[in-house]
């Protein structure tokens, strides 16, 4: 069952808490179920993983908070997932800067060759257009 939209808006609000939490300390304690739901959508609900992502840039688009995105969840997913939601990245990077911003963070790992090819591609795509302007 996709996650509603009220308990995404949570998530999204306890992860970026948790960004700034004091590394030891009852808030950190607290919101220790946010990592934990974290890892078991980009693990088990790829579709919801990916607008829990959304839903922290809606939120935030600072620098640092989209480092942390992208190097965790947002790699995560694009490893595990890439297949069935490398489509959906591509389609936001083309009409969110913000997301193809945060696609510029990603680094290959342990992605496959043909999803890392694809991420490669939206963001040259992306740097074409920004020259273009």
């Amino acid at each position: 069952m996709s996650m509603s939209l009220q308990e995404r808006q949570k998530l999204a609000a306890g992860w970026l808490k948790l960004q700034t939490a004091p590394e030891a300390g009852a808030q950190r304690e607290d919101l220790s179920w946010v990592v934990e739901r974290v890892w078991d959508l980009c693990d088990d609900a790829p579709n919801d993983a990916f607008e829990f992502i959304l839903a922290v840039l809606d939120r935030d688009i600072s620098s640092e908070t989209m480092a942390i995105l992208c190097a965790g969840p947002l790699e995560s997913l694009l490893r595990k997932h890439g297949p069935r939601i490398i489509s959906r990245v591509e389609r936001r990077a083309r009409r969110d800067a913000n997301f193809t911003k945060l696609l510029d963070h990603v680094w290959k790992n342990t992605m496959s060759v043909k999803i890392w090819e694809r991420v490669q591609c939206v963001r040259e795509r992306q740097a074409r257009y920004a020259v273009a302007k």
